[in-house]
């Protein structure tokens, strides 16, 4: 493997590396304290520009990322032309669809992430969602054989009423 080759891999890891990475786990942790959030409308619009922020931020530092390594291997290059072969400066020059596309797929991946994690957020507050267990409807002759039937009664308030079972 010659230096250009080395250069070319390690550059695959910049400045800008960690950023991507930062912004889809924090965007999952928004998202999941969005959904602490009680008032439904509300809710759901702050997910959906949490969603919206970040993916153009998961973007950004995509974008960042790309860049700097192109960066790194264009400078490499400049500073030493001797160790530089014609593949080398075609391999500089030939991949433009990385720049130009790979944010947009990245910025897409992120949206896709946060979309699926928000999809799985909204099914387990489905699930977890307490309904209030209502009792079976009682018939109105439950209702009428739970009265006690006639029963002696007495004048007397200190006498109590007699029991029939």
């Amino acid at each position: 493997m010659d230096a250009f080759e080395q250069i070319w891999e390690s550059s695959r890891t910049n400045d800008y590396s960690w950023g991507y990475p930062a912004v889809v786990w924090a965007g999952v942790g928004v998202l999941v304290l969005l959904s602490l959030i009680r008032h439904d409308v509300l809710r759901r619009i702050l997910k959906l520009v949490a969603i919206g922020g970040l993916a153009m931020t998961a973007t950004q530092w995509s974008s960042s990322e790309i860049e700097e390594k192109w960066r790194i291997r264009a400078e490499w290059a400049d500073t030493h032309p001797a160790e530089m072969t014609e593949q080398g400066y075609e391999a500089l020059t030939v991949d433009g669809a990385n720049r130009a596309l790979g944010p947009l797929i990245y910025g897409v991946q992120a949206g896709l992430i946060f979309v699926g994690v928000a999809a799985v957020l909204f099914v387990l507050r489905l699930a977890v969602r307490k309904r209030p267990v209502k009792p079976p409807a009682e018939t109105a002759l439950e209702l009428e054989a739970k009265v006690t039937p006639d029963l002696p009664t007495s004048d007397n308030p200190y006498h109590p009423p007699a029991n029939s079972a």
